[in-house]
């Protein structure tokens, strides 16, 4: 990649980002059938990654950059968006990777996918961001594209309603991940954003298993190799490859540019599921699929592009 420009070198970094990102419907099922709970792989996925990202911050400090600022020196209100946003970050992907397991990878992305339409909402209701027509338009498209999208798994009778709440929650967290990401905690370098939310979410998880008596179910990636190599991969190329290949990318390609692109992630879900799983999408899900995704294109490209995807970041930290 030596020899491509900054804007190829940051569209492939953003392109392999997405790929990895969409790697993550699989590895849950991979991982479920394996024995492992979804509590268990998004604890280790979440702390894995983390490591990775420091790692790399490390690497980058003794290259001489200023990847990591000291805690106390940031702001009180970075830092308080910052420790919400790695609390949300852990319930979306509790909500996420257990939607995938219960109604498929197909159905729980795209469904996920609506959270563009409501960051739109949200950054127009208290943000000050115009809502022009051809935002309304992709807020429709949007709409319209999950009622396909729920429609088209079956009779409603058939639904796993806890799935497809777990997916629609997910998507209302990663709205509000968002738009901290945006406005929340804009003085915290990139790098360090991200790592501090995956390496919050962890303590989450952690915080949540010791009342609960979950703690033993860290151990089942422990079990067997078929347990332990899909939680291995996402935490390594599902979280920290993928996080530090977007965080180069959208330094390269800038916000919009590099948001339009992660769209991928989606259909790299879908496509391996289908490959790997026969799960495959009805007709009717598919052209839901196309408006969800289309509708955050449609998005992105007004403006200053306004959403992030997964463990990704905004534009202003970023400038960070």
């Amino acid at each position: 990649m030596a020899n491509l420009s900054p804007r190829l070198l940051g569209a492939a970094l953003i392109v392999i980002a997405a790929s990895c990102f969409g790697t993550l419907g699989p590895l849950a099922h991979y991982a479920d059938a394996a024995g492992v709970s979804s509590f268990a792989l998004v604890t280790w996925r979440a702390g894995v990654g983390a490591i990775c990202v420091f790692i790399f911050l490390g690497a980058r400090t003794l290259a001489g950059h200023q990847a990591v600022k000291p805690w106390r020196s940031l702001p009180t209100r970075d830092r308080r968006f910052i420790s919400a946003a790695a609390v949300t970050n852990g319930l979306l992907n509790l909500a996420a990777f257990t939607a995938f397991v219960r109604i498929g990878i197909a159905l729980a992305l795209l469904i996920f996918y609506i959270y563009p339409a409501f960051v739109a909402l949200a950054s127009a209701a208290w943000f000050n961001d115009r809502l022009d027509r051809v935002r309304v338009a992709a807020l429709g498209l949007s709409l319209a594209g999950m009622l396909a999208v729920v429609l088209g798994a079956g009779p409603l009778g058939d639904l796993d309603l806890l799935g497809i709440g777990l997916a629609l929650s997910a998507a209302l967290a990663q709205t509000f991940y968002a738009l901290a990401a945006r406005h929340g905690f804009g003085a915290i370098p990139g790098g360090q954003a991200a790592a501090l939310t995956m390496g919050g979410a962890t303590l989450v998880y952690l915080a949540l298993a010791l009342p609960t008596g979950q703690l033993a179910t860290f151990a089942q990636p422990l079990a067997s190799f078929a347990a332990l190599w899909p939680v291995m991969i996402a935490g390594v190329i599902g979280a920290g490859v993928a996080t530090v290949c977007f965080i180069g990318g959208i330094r390269l390609l800038g916000a919009p540019r590099a948001t339009i692109l992660s769209t991928l992630e989606p259909v790299v879900g879908v496509g391996l599921a289908a490959l790997l799983f026969g799960d495959q999408p009805s007709a009717l899900q598919l052209v839901g699929g196309a408006a969800i995704i289309g509708a955050g294109v449609l998005l992105q490209l007004r403006g200053h592009g306004e959403v992030a995807e997964h463990e990704a970041i905004g534009e202003a930290e970023m400038a960070g």
